[in-house]
Protein backbone atom coordinates (compact mmCIF):
# COMPACT_ATOMS: atom_id res chain seq x y z
CA UNK A 1 0.00 0.00 0.00
CA UNK A 2 1.36 3.71 -1.06
CA UNK A 3 1.89 6.38 1.39
CA UNK A 4 -1.22 8.35 -0.26
CA UNK A 5 -3.52 5.55 0.31
CA UNK A 6 -1.91 4.48 3.62
CA UNK A 7 -1.90 8.61 5.06
CA UNK A 8 -5.72 8.80 3.64
CA UNK A 9 -6.71 5.60 5.53
CA UNK A 10 -5.54 7.10 8.77
CA UNK A 11 -7.53 10.42 8.12
CA UNK A 12 -10.20 8.03 7.49
CA UNK A 13 -9.95 6.35 10.70
CA UNK A 14 -9.77 9.76 12.68
CA UNK A 15 -12.78 10.89 10.48
CA UNK A 16 -15.01 8.02 11.90
CA UNK A 17 -13.78 7.79 15.20
CA UNK A 18 -14.72 11.73 15.93
CA UNK A 19 -17.94 11.00 14.37
CA UNK A 20 -18.67 8.25 16.84
CA UNK A 21 -18.28 10.26 20.02
CA UNK A 22 -21.22 10.10 21.98
CA UNK A 23 -22.47 13.73 22.22
CA UNK A 24 -21.14 14.19 18.42
CA UNK A 25 -23.35 14.51 15.64
CA UNK A 26 -24.85 11.22 15.14
CA UNK A 27 -26.60 11.90 19.11
CA UNK A 28 -28.20 15.17 17.61
CA UNK A 29 -32.22 13.80 18.07
CA UNK A 30 -33.92 17.14 18.10
CA UNK A 31 -33.66 21.46 17.07
CA UNK A 32 -36.17 23.55 18.89
CA UNK A 33 -36.15 27.27 18.16
CA UNK A 34 -37.22 29.51 21.02
CA UNK A 35 -40.03 32.31 21.71
CA UNK A 36 -40.04 34.10 24.35
CA UNK A 37 -41.06 31.51 26.29
CA UNK A 38 -40.84 28.09 25.15
CA UNK A 39 -40.94 24.75 26.00
CA UNK A 40 -42.40 21.52 24.05
CA UNK A 41 -43.16 17.44 25.41
CA UNK A 42 -39.97 16.03 26.33
CA UNK A 43 -38.02 19.45 27.20
CA UNK A 44 -36.74 19.36 30.58
CA UNK A 45 -38.09 22.26 31.60
CA UNK A 46 -39.35 25.96 30.27
CA UNK A 47 -36.97 27.92 27.98
CA UNK A 48 -37.21 31.51 28.36
CA UNK A 49 -35.21 34.41 26.08
CA UNK A 50 -35.02 38.10 27.79
CA UNK A 51 -32.41 40.77 26.39
CA UNK A 52 -30.69 38.33 24.68
CA UNK A 53 -30.26 36.00 28.14
CA UNK A 54 -31.27 32.09 27.74
CA UNK A 55 -32.76 30.91 31.00
CA UNK A 56 -34.14 27.16 31.89
CA UNK A 57 -36.39 26.62 34.70
CA UNK A 58 -36.18 22.76 35.81
CA UNK A 59 -39.57 20.58 35.85
CA UNK A 60 -39.71 19.77 39.58
CA UNK A 61 -38.22 16.34 39.90
CA UNK A 62 -35.72 17.23 36.79
CA UNK A 63 -32.24 16.25 37.43
CA UNK A 64 -29.43 18.11 35.62
CA UNK A 65 -25.52 19.17 35.82
CA UNK A 66 -23.56 21.83 33.61
CA UNK A 67 -22.16 20.12 30.31
CA UNK A 68 -18.03 20.19 30.34
CA UNK A 69 -18.04 23.43 28.01
CA UNK A 70 -20.61 24.88 30.60
CA UNK A 71 -18.55 24.04 33.43
CA UNK A 72 -15.30 24.88 31.72
CA UNK A 73 -16.77 28.18 31.55
CA UNK A 74 -17.73 28.54 35.10
CA UNK A 75 -14.09 27.53 36.63
CA UNK A 76 -12.13 29.33 33.73
CA UNK A 77 -8.98 31.20 34.51
CA UNK A 78 -8.31 34.42 33.86
CA UNK A 79 -5.75 33.11 31.25
CA UNK A 80 -8.29 31.31 29.17
CA UNK A 81 -10.39 33.94 28.67
CA UNK A 82 -14.47 32.66 27.98
CA UNK A 83 -13.70 33.09 24.10
CA UNK A 84 -11.99 28.92 24.06
CA UNK A 85 -15.20 28.13 24.67
CA UNK A 86 -17.28 29.83 21.58
CA UNK A 87 -17.83 26.96 19.59
CA UNK A 88 -19.24 23.34 19.71
CA UNK A 89 -16.62 20.87 20.84
CA UNK A 90 -17.76 18.46 17.80
CA UNK A 91 -16.46 21.42 15.48
CA UNK A 92 -13.11 20.32 14.05
CA UNK A 93 -11.23 19.63 10.93
CA UNK A 94 -12.45 15.68 11.23
CA UNK A 95 -16.40 16.61 12.18
CA UNK A 96 -16.99 20.15 10.84
CA UNK A 97 -19.35 22.84 12.46
CA UNK A 98 -22.62 23.63 11.17
CA UNK A 99 -22.19 27.03 11.35
CA UNK A 100 -19.81 29.53 9.34
CA UNK A 101 -16.54 30.70 10.10
CA UNK A 102 -16.66 34.19 11.69
CA UNK A 103 -14.54 36.59 11.32
CA UNK A 104 -12.26 37.03 15.18
CA UNK A 105 -13.20 40.57 16.36
CA UNK A 106 -11.82 41.61 19.95
CA UNK A 107 -14.63 43.15 20.87
CA UNK A 108 -16.96 39.94 20.33
CA UNK A 109 -17.12 38.05 23.61
CA UNK A 110 -17.61 34.83 24.04
CA UNK A 111 -20.73 32.55 26.20
CA UNK A 112 -21.08 33.82 29.18
CA UNK A 113 -23.29 31.59 32.04
CA UNK A 114 -25.21 31.49 35.11
CA UNK A 115 -25.94 29.04 37.68
CA UNK A 116 -30.00 29.89 38.79
CA UNK A 117 -31.83 28.53 41.86
CA UNK A 118 -33.70 26.27 39.74
CA UNK A 119 -31.98 25.97 36.41
CA UNK A 120 -29.59 27.87 34.22
CA UNK A 121 -28.94 30.64 32.17
CA UNK A 122 -27.12 31.86 29.24
CA UNK A 123 -26.19 34.09 26.18
CA UNK A 124 -24.16 34.06 23.17
CA UNK A 125 -22.48 35.40 20.93
CA UNK A 126 -24.21 35.94 17.20
CA UNK A 127 -23.64 32.49 15.25
CA UNK A 128 -22.23 31.04 19.04
CA UNK A 129 -22.96 27.38 20.23
CA UNK A 130 -22.94 25.80 23.74
CA UNK A 131 -23.07 22.66 24.89
CA UNK A 132 -25.10 23.93 27.77
CA UNK A 133 -26.27 21.11 30.47
CA UNK A 134 -27.31 17.73 30.88
CA UNK A 135 -30.19 15.40 32.50
CA UNK A 136 -29.27 11.84 32.47
CA UNK A 137 -27.57 10.82 29.24
CA UNK A 138 -29.15 13.87 27.18
CA UNK A 139 -27.31 17.22 26.60
CA UNK A 140 -29.14 20.36 25.37
CA UNK A 141 -26.88 22.65 23.46
CA UNK A 142 -27.38 26.30 22.87
CA UNK A 143 -27.15 27.89 19.42
CA UNK A 144 -27.69 31.64 18.17
CA UNK A 145 -27.94 31.75 14.10
CA UNK A 146 -28.07 34.68 12.50
CA UNK A 147 -29.87 35.78 15.51
CA UNK A 148 -32.26 33.21 16.26
CA UNK A 149 -31.89 31.26 19.33
CA UNK A 150 -32.29 27.30 19.76
CA UNK A 151 -31.68 24.30 21.92
CA UNK A 152 -30.42 21.49 19.69
CA UNK A 153 -30.65 18.05 21.28
CA UNK A 154 -27.87 15.50 21.68
CA UNK A 155 -28.73 12.06 22.84
CA UNK A 156 -25.82 9.74 24.02
CA UNK A 157 -27.86 7.05 23.23
CA UNK A 158 -29.68 8.17 19.97
CA UNK A 159 -30.41 4.98 17.48
CA UNK A 160 -28.00 6.63 14.69
CA UNK A 161 -25.35 6.79 16.90
CA UNK A 162 -25.93 2.83 17.48
CA UNK A 163 -26.02 1.95 14.15
CA UNK A 164 -23.06 4.30 12.74
CA UNK A 165 -20.63 2.41 11.74
CA UNK A 166 -18.42 4.17 9.48
CA UNK A 167 -19.62 7.20 6.59
CA UNK A 168 -19.21 5.51 2.62
CA UNK A 169 -16.04 6.59 0.10
CA UNK A 170 -15.00 6.71 -3.07
CA UNK A 171 -12.08 5.14 -3.49
CA UNK A 172 -9.02 7.20 -3.00
CA UNK A 173 -7.78 8.30 -6.14
CA UNK A 174 -4.94 10.89 -6.35
CA UNK A 175 -6.34 12.09 -9.75
CA UNK A 176 -8.41 14.60 -7.23
CA UNK A 177 -5.47 16.10 -5.88
CA UNK A 178 -4.40 19.27 -7.21
CA UNK A 179 -1.89 21.84 -6.63
CA UNK A 180 -3.46 25.17 -5.61
CA UNK A 181 -2.91 29.07 -4.88
CA UNK A 182 -4.74 30.99 -2.41
CA UNK A 183 -5.10 35.06 -3.76
CA UNK A 184 -6.37 36.39 0.02
CA UNK A 185 -8.76 39.12 -0.39
CA UNK A 186 -7.53 43.20 1.25
CA UNK A 187 -10.60 42.91 3.25
CA UNK A 188 -13.35 39.74 3.64
CA UNK A 189 -16.24 39.72 1.53
CA UNK A 190 -19.49 39.02 3.09
CA UNK A 191 -21.89 37.17 1.53
CA UNK A 192 -25.63 35.90 2.42
CA UNK A 193 -25.45 32.39 2.13
CA UNK A 194 -27.93 29.56 2.61
CA UNK A 195 -28.90 27.00 4.89
CA UNK A 196 -29.58 23.05 5.68
CA UNK A 197 -32.81 24.66 7.41
CA UNK A 198 -34.92 25.93 4.84
CA UNK A 199 -35.86 29.48 6.66
CA UNK A 200 -32.64 30.26 7.87
CA UNK A 201 -30.02 32.77 5.92
CA UNK A 202 -26.81 33.84 7.56
CA UNK A 203 -24.05 36.06 6.18
CA UNK A 204 -20.54 34.54 6.11
CA UNK A 205 -17.26 35.96 5.29
CA UNK A 206 -14.95 34.96 1.96
CA UNK A 207 -11.03 35.61 2.43
CA UNK A 208 -9.94 35.18 -0.74
CA UNK A 209 -9.45 32.75 -3.77
CA UNK A 210 -8.99 29.54 -3.65
CA UNK A 211 -7.93 28.58 -7.70
CA UNK A 212 -6.07 25.75 -9.33
CA UNK A 213 -6.03 24.02 -13.27
CA UNK A 214 -8.01 20.89 -13.99
CA UNK A 215 -8.94 19.07 -17.21
CA UNK A 216 -12.33 20.96 -17.41
CA UNK A 217 -9.71 24.32 -17.18
CA UNK A 218 -9.30 26.53 -14.23
CA UNK A 219 -11.18 26.67 -11.26
CA UNK A 220 -11.60 29.34 -9.00
CA UNK A 221 -13.81 29.06 -5.64
CA UNK A 222 -14.23 31.26 -2.71
CA UNK A 223 -12.75 30.30 0.31
CA UNK A 224 -13.63 31.21 4.19
CA UNK A 225 -11.68 30.91 7.76
CA UNK A 226 -8.80 32.15 8.30
CA UNK A 227 -5.43 31.80 6.53
CA UNK A 228 -3.34 32.01 9.77
CA UNK A 229 -5.52 29.31 11.48
CA UNK A 230 -6.66 27.11 8.38
CA UNK A 231 -8.92 28.09 5.10
CA UNK A 232 -12.16 25.75 4.17
CA UNK A 233 -14.14 25.30 1.26
CA UNK A 234 -17.54 25.08 0.92
CA UNK A 235 -18.61 23.14 -2.60
CA UNK A 236 -21.01 21.64 -4.98
CA UNK A 237 -20.74 19.14 -7.85
CA UNK A 238 -22.35 17.20 -10.28
CA UNK A 239 -22.83 14.24 -7.94
CA UNK A 240 -24.64 16.27 -5.60
CA UNK A 241 -28.11 14.55 -4.78
CA UNK A 242 -26.94 11.60 -6.49
CA UNK A 243 -23.95 9.99 -4.62
CA UNK A 244 -23.34 12.61 -2.52
CA UNK A 245 -25.21 15.19 -0.39
CA UNK A 246 -26.14 18.71 -1.67
CA UNK A 247 -22.91 19.61 -0.85
CA UNK A 248 -19.61 19.11 1.07
CA UNK A 249 -17.14 20.94 3.09
CA UNK A 250 -13.19 20.25 2.66
CA UNK A 251 -10.46 21.90 5.60
CA UNK A 252 -7.55 22.99 3.22
CA UNK A 253 -5.27 23.84 5.99
CA UNK A 254 -2.64 26.49 6.09
CA UNK A 255 -1.51 27.92 3.24
CA UNK A 256 2.12 28.57 2.29
CA UNK A 257 3.86 31.43 2.48
CA UNK A 258 3.41 32.12 -1.35
CA UNK A 259 -0.13 31.10 -1.32
CA UNK A 260 0.54 27.98 -2.39
CA UNK A 261 -1.41 25.07 -0.79
CA UNK A 262 -2.99 21.29 -1.79
CA UNK A 263 -6.88 20.89 -2.70
CA UNK A 264 -7.24 16.93 -1.98
CA UNK A 265 -11.13 16.27 -3.02
CA UNK A 266 -10.08 12.58 -1.38
CA UNK A 267 -10.68 14.19 2.07
CA UNK A 268 -14.34 16.17 1.68
CA UNK A 269 -16.25 15.42 3.82
CA UNK A 270 -20.05 15.65 4.89
CA UNK A 271 -21.31 18.51 6.23
CA UNK A 272 -24.15 17.38 9.81
CA UNK A 273 -27.17 18.19 7.70
CA UNK A 274 -26.12 14.87 6.10
CA UNK A 275 -26.89 12.72 8.89
CA UNK A 276 -29.47 14.67 10.73
CA UNK A 277 -32.38 17.22 10.22
CA UNK A 278 -31.37 19.44 13.47
CA UNK A 279 -28.00 20.87 11.91
CA UNK A 280 -28.03 24.38 10.66
CA UNK A 281 -24.84 23.80 8.43
CA UNK A 282 -24.00 26.54 5.65
CA UNK A 283 -24.83 26.38 2.24
CA UNK A 284 -21.95 27.21 -0.10
CA UNK A 285 -21.46 30.40 -1.48
CA UNK A 286 -23.38 31.24 -4.78
CA UNK A 287 -20.91 30.33 -7.73
CA UNK A 288 -18.52 27.69 -5.83
CA UNK A 289 -19.01 24.85 -8.23
CA UNK A 290 -16.87 22.62 -9.22
CA UNK A 291 -17.01 22.20 -13.04
CA UNK A 292 -16.24 18.16 -12.72
CA UNK A 293 -17.81 15.28 -11.20
CA UNK A 294 -15.62 15.01 -7.64
CA UNK A 295 -16.33 11.02 -7.37
CA UNK A 296 -13.65 11.83 -4.23
CA UNK A 297 -14.08 11.83 -0.11
CA UNK A 298 -17.36 11.16 1.16
CA UNK A 299 -20.22 10.03 -0.24
CA UNK A 300 -24.33 10.29 1.07
CA UNK A 301 -24.45 8.02 4.38
CA UNK A 302 -26.98 5.38 4.44
CA UNK A 303 -28.73 6.19 7.41
CA UNK A 304 -30.26 9.57 8.12
CA UNK A 305 -32.27 10.78 11.65
CA UNK A 306 -35.33 13.38 11.56
CA UNK A 307 -38.41 13.97 13.17
CA UNK A 308 -39.77 10.40 11.81
CA UNK A 309 -36.98 8.92 13.30
CA UNK A 310 -33.85 7.32 11.03
CA UNK A 311 -34.50 6.75 7.72
CA UNK A 312 -35.08 3.68 6.14
CA UNK A 313 -32.98 2.87 2.91
CA UNK A 314 -35.47 1.46 0.30
CA UNK A 315 -35.13 0.62 -3.47
CA UNK A 316 -38.74 1.14 -5.44
CA UNK A 317 -38.76 -0.29 -8.82
CA UNK A 318 -42.12 2.07 -9.84
CA UNK A 319 -44.15 2.57 -13.08
CA UNK A 320 -46.10 5.45 -12.17
CA UNK A 321 -47.41 8.46 -13.64
CA UNK A 322 -45.54 11.95 -13.26
CA UNK A 323 -48.06 13.74 -11.24
CA UNK A 324 -48.87 10.80 -8.71
CA UNK A 325 -44.78 11.30 -8.27
CA UNK A 326 -44.47 14.39 -7.13
CA UNK A 327 -47.17 14.10 -5.23
CA UNK A 328 -46.15 11.55 -3.29
CA UNK A 329 -42.44 11.19 -3.38
CA UNK A 330 -42.23 14.10 -0.61
CA UNK A 331 -44.48 12.34 1.79
CA UNK A 332 -41.39 9.24 1.50
CA UNK A 333 -39.04 11.63 2.73
CA UNK A 334 -41.26 13.14 5.53
CA UNK A 335 -42.53 9.57 7.04
CA UNK A 336 -38.67 8.40 6.85
CA UNK A 337 -38.30 6.24 3.59
CA UNK A 338 -34.78 7.23 2.68
CA UNK A 339 -36.24 6.10 -0.74
CA UNK A 340 -34.04 4.92 -4.38
CA UNK A 341 -36.39 5.45 -7.54
CA UNK A 342 -36.02 3.48 -10.48
CA UNK A 343 -37.75 2.57 -13.34
CA UNK A 344 -37.69 -0.84 -14.56
CA UNK A 345 -37.71 -0.41 -18.28
CA UNK A 346 -35.09 2.64 -17.97
CA UNK A 347 -32.83 2.02 -15.04
CA UNK A 348 -30.90 -0.91 -16.09
CA UNK A 349 -27.77 -0.84 -13.99
CA UNK A 350 -27.21 -3.90 -11.68
CA UNK A 351 -28.63 -3.09 -8.41
CA UNK A 352 -27.31 -4.37 -5.01
CA UNK A 353 -29.48 -4.82 -1.61
CA UNK A 354 -26.53 -4.21 0.56
CA UNK A 355 -27.66 -1.34 2.84
CA UNK A 356 -31.25 -1.30 1.57
CA UNK A 357 -33.80 -2.41 4.63
CA UNK A 358 -36.34 -3.19 2.11
CA UNK A 359 -37.68 -3.39 -1.85
CA UNK A 360 -40.86 -2.70 -3.58
CA UNK A 361 -42.43 -2.87 -6.86
CA UNK A 362 -45.14 -0.64 -7.94
CA UNK A 363 -47.17 -0.64 -11.28
CA UNK A 364 -50.77 -0.44 -12.40
CA UNK A 365 -50.14 -2.55 -15.62
CA UNK A 366 -47.30 -4.60 -16.39
CA UNK A 367 -47.40 -4.99 -20.47
CA UNK A 368 -45.52 -1.61 -20.43
CA UNK A 369 -42.38 -3.42 -19.25
CA UNK A 370 -40.24 -5.14 -21.51
CA UNK A 371 -38.77 -8.84 -21.30
CA UNK A 372 -35.79 -7.79 -19.77
CA UNK A 373 -37.54 -5.29 -16.98
CA UNK A 374 -39.79 -8.10 -16.62
CA UNK A 375 -37.02 -10.18 -15.40
CA UNK A 376 -34.91 -7.59 -14.03
CA UNK A 377 -37.72 -7.41 -11.55
CA UNK A 378 -37.63 -11.17 -10.84
CA UNK A 379 -34.22 -11.10 -10.28
CA UNK A 380 -34.44 -8.10 -7.60
CA UNK A 381 -37.85 -10.17 -5.73
CA UNK A 382 -35.44 -13.18 -5.83
CA UNK A 383 -32.51 -11.71 -4.19
CA UNK A 384 -34.91 -9.82 -1.33
CA UNK A 385 -36.30 -13.22 -1.00
CA UNK A 386 -33.16 -14.86 -0.74
CA UNK A 387 -31.30 -12.67 1.91
CA UNK A 388 -34.72 -12.40 4.17
CA UNK A 389 -34.49 -9.07 3.29
CA UNK A 390 -38.59 -7.45 2.76
CA UNK A 391 -40.22 -7.16 -0.45
CA UNK A 392 -43.60 -6.23 -1.24
CA UNK A 393 -44.64 -6.01 -4.69
CA UNK A 394 -48.19 -3.89 -5.32
CA UNK A 395 -50.57 -3.92 -8.19
CA UNK A 396 -50.01 -5.79 -11.42
CA UNK A 397 -46.14 -5.83 -10.25
CA UNK A 398 -47.31 -7.95 -7.35
CA UNK A 399 -46.83 -11.24 -9.84
CA UNK A 400 -43.06 -10.37 -10.35
CA UNK A 401 -42.96 -11.02 -6.30
CA UNK A 402 -45.21 -14.34 -6.36
CA UNK A 403 -43.48 -15.30 -9.87
CA UNK A 404 -39.89 -15.26 -7.78
CA UNK A 405 -40.85 -17.06 -4.71
CA UNK A 406 -42.73 -19.58 -6.92
CA UNK A 407 -38.88 -20.24 -8.87
CA UNK A 408 -37.08 -20.01 -5.15
CA UNK A 409 -39.18 -22.62 -3.61
CA UNK A 410 -38.92 -24.97 -6.24
CA UNK A 411 -35.26 -24.77 -6.69
CA UNK A 412 -34.76 -25.02 -3.37
CA UNK A 413 -37.05 -28.74 -3.50
CA UNK A 414 -40.29 -27.12 -1.85
CA UNK A 415 -43.53 -28.55 -3.92
CA UNK A 416 -46.34 -26.07 -2.13
CA UNK A 417 -49.00 -27.89 -4.36
CA UNK A 418 -50.51 -24.10 -5.66
CA UNK A 419 -52.83 -24.96 -8.37
CA UNK A 420 -54.23 -21.53 -8.66
CA UNK A 421 -52.77 -17.96 -7.39
CA UNK A 422 -54.76 -15.59 -5.34
CA UNK A 423 -57.05 -13.35 -7.66
CA UNK A 424 -57.88 -10.72 -5.54
CA UNK A 425 -60.98 -8.92 -4.90
CA UNK A 426 -62.66 -6.80 -7.95
CA UNK A 427 -62.22 -3.10 -7.27
CA UNK A 428 -59.08 -3.67 -5.17
CA UNK A 429 -55.59 -3.08 -5.22
CA UNK A 430 -53.28 -6.33 -4.65
CA UNK A 431 -50.30 -6.26 -2.06
CA UNK A 432 -48.16 -9.06 -1.51
CA UNK A 433 -45.06 -9.62 0.14
CA UNK A 434 -42.81 -11.50 2.39
CA UNK A 435 -43.73 -12.75 5.48
CA UNK A 436 -40.46 -10.94 6.82
CA UNK A 437 -43.18 -8.73 7.39
CA UNK A 438 -45.97 -8.38 9.79
CA UNK A 439 -48.41 -6.12 8.02
CA UNK A 440 -51.08 -6.67 11.15
CA UNK A 441 -48.74 -4.53 13.33
CA UNK A 442 -49.04 -1.37 10.90
CA UNK A 443 -53.17 -2.10 10.73
CA UNK A 444 -53.04 -4.16 7.71
CA UNK A 445 -55.58 -6.80 7.28
CA UNK A 446 -54.42 -9.82 6.00
CA UNK A 447 -56.91 -11.48 3.04
CA UNK A 448 -54.81 -14.28 2.27
CA UNK A 449 -51.64 -16.45 2.92
CA UNK A 450 -50.70 -18.94 0.60
CA UNK A 451 -48.73 -22.47 0.97
CA UNK A 452 -45.63 -20.65 0.27
CA UNK A 453 -45.35 -18.17 2.47
CA UNK A 454 -46.31 -14.81 1.07
CA UNK A 455 -48.79 -12.90 2.66
CA UNK A 456 -51.52 -10.78 0.74
CA UNK A 457 -53.64 -7.69 1.28
CA UNK A 458 -55.54 -5.24 -0.50
CA UNK A 459 -57.13 -1.25 -0.49
CA UNK A 460 -59.51 0.24 -2.39
CA UNK A 461 -59.01 1.88 -5.42
CA UNK A 462 -61.27 4.56 -4.56
CA UNK A 463 -59.86 6.28 -1.42
CA UNK A 464 -58.39 9.88 -2.01
CA UNK A 465 -55.02 10.24 -2.69
CA UNK A 466 -54.23 13.20 0.55
CA UNK A 467 -54.99 12.75 3.83
CA UNK A 468 -56.97 14.83 6.19
CA UNK A 469 -53.93 14.04 8.69
CA UNK A 470 -51.22 17.14 8.99
CA UNK A 471 -49.31 15.53 11.74
CA UNK A 472 -47.02 12.77 12.09
CA UNK A 473 -48.36 12.10 15.81
CA UNK A 474 -51.69 12.18 13.97
CA UNK A 475 -51.33 9.31 11.33
CA UNK A 476 -49.60 7.32 14.39
CA UNK A 477 -51.97 7.36 16.36
CA UNK A 478 -54.86 6.37 13.62
CA UNK A 479 -52.85 3.52 13.29
CA UNK A 480 -52.27 2.78 16.77
CA UNK A 481 -56.05 2.88 16.93
CA UNK A 482 -56.61 0.47 14.08
CA UNK A 483 -58.70 2.98 12.39
CA UNK A 484 -59.54 1.99 8.52
CA UNK A 485 -57.12 3.49 5.99
CA UNK A 486 -58.72 6.22 4.31
CA UNK A 487 -56.20 8.03 2.12
CA UNK A 488 -53.06 7.02 0.26
CA UNK A 489 -51.05 9.26 2.12
CA UNK A 490 -52.24 7.00 5.33
CA UNK A 491 -51.13 3.81 3.49
CA UNK A 492 -47.73 4.94 2.49
CA UNK A 493 -47.32 6.23 6.33
CA UNK A 494 -47.94 2.48 7.17
CA UNK A 495 -46.12 0.78 4.51
CA UNK A 496 -42.99 2.99 5.85
CA UNK A 497 -43.49 1.71 10.06
CA UNK A 498 -44.16 -1.77 8.47
CA UNK A 499 -40.69 -1.87 7.10
CA UNK A 500 -39.40 0.26 9.92
CA UNK A 501 -41.04 -2.42 12.58
CA UNK A 502 -38.83 -5.12 10.93
CA UNK A 503 -35.92 -3.66 10.93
Amino acid sequence: MNQFVTEWNTWRDSRNSALATPFGWLSVTGLHWLDETTAWPDAPGTFTVDDGWVSVALDAGTKAGPAAATFDLMSKSAEAGANSSNASPSSSASVPSDTTVLPKVSEISGPEVRVEENGFSAKLPTGGSLQWFTVGHVLYELIDRAGRIGIRVRDSKSPLLGKFFEVPVFDPNPDFVFLAKFTPFEKPEVHTIKTAQDDLNVETPAVGIVSFASEAGEVKLLATGNPASGLQLDFHDSTNGETTPAWRTLDLGIPNQDGSLVVDFNRAVDYPFAFTAFATCPAPIDGNVVPFEVTAGERTPPFYFSEAGINVPFLFYVWWDEESAEVTRPWYARFGLDITLLNPNHDDVARSLVGFDGVAMSGADAPPLTRKARSRLVKVATEALTSRIPVIGIGAFAEFVIRAQRELRESQGYADGIEQEYAGTDGKLLIVMNNELAPQKAGFDVVHTDASGLLYVEMPYDIPLESDFNEIDEFEAAMDADAPINSWQEFDYRIVCLVRQHR
